[in-house]
């Protein structure tokens, strides 16, 4: 019986290192279910990403040009793009008129190719245009290809509506250098119609017709140069 103390003492030791391993590994399942439950009430309670609430980017601009107004019209100066001529008869015809236009500036001749004829200058700008002259004055309003106003000339007065006009329309007058040979202004109207007047010896009558082609008149057998009416000219007209 002398090796029974022992086995019991080596029992005792082996079934309390069973135990011993037994609570070891519950304990480790205990804490990894317990970092397992703590890591998901952690993800849990987070807060979720919110949406963003930046507003939206801006969309680009409209860079789409506007849309051209005629030569001549709309705001600023008339004929900014360029020389433009109007030409037609006043209302009821007794009359002819012609307005050229660039960049603001503007002139006008109107007669009845009899004896009543004006010259007038001034400004055309902003759909008004009021234009002087030493023998009259005209005032109106411009856009979409036309004017529309009244025109004064000595003691006649006319409303009228004038459209623009492509050359040879227009404005004309005999060159300046030469006008004791022939002192005549005309409007030539859309439908190549010459309607003018002339001073002579101090008498104002029908002017005589000129050549638009090569823009001369002939005179006693002299060929006199007629010049387009230009608003940038020096004298006006």
């Amino acid at each position: 019986m002398k090796f029974k103390a022992p086995l019991i003492t080596l029992g005792a030791g082996l079934v309390l290192a069973g135990v011993l391993y037994t609570l070891n590994v519950d304990l480790s399942n205990d804490v990894a279910k317990n970092k397992a439950a703590a890591n998901q009430t952690t993800t849990a309670a987070a807060p979720a990403t919110p949406a963003s609430t930046q507003p939206g980017a801006d969309p680009p601009p409209n860079t789409a040009p506007a849309s051209s107004a005629p030569v001549g019209d709309g705001t600023g100066n008339a004929g900014k793009q360029g020389t433009v001529t109007y030409a037609g008869s006043v209302d009821g015809g007794a009359a002819s008129l012609a307005i050229v236009v660039n960049n603001g500036k503007a002139i006008a001749y109107v007669c009845d190719g009899k004896k009543v004829e004006a010259w007038l200058n001034g400004t055309m700008a902003n759909g008004q245009i009021d234009l002087t002259g030493p023998q009259g004055n005209l005032k109106g309003t411009y856009g979409g290809g036309q004017v529309k106003g009244t025109v004064a000339a000595g003691t006649k007065s006319w409303g009228f509506t004038v459209k623009t006009a492509t050359a040879p329309s227009g404005l004309y007058r005999s060159a300046a250098s030469l006008r004791s040979k022939l002192d005549a202004s005309w409007v030539v109207l859309p439908d190549g119609k010459q309607v003018g007047v002339q001073k002579k010896n101090g008498e104002t009558s029908e002017a005589p017709p000129f050549d638009v082609n090569s823009k001369t008149a002939t005179v006693d057998g002299t060929k006199i140069p007629i010049e387009s009416g230009d608003p940038n000219a020096s004298s006006g007209y």
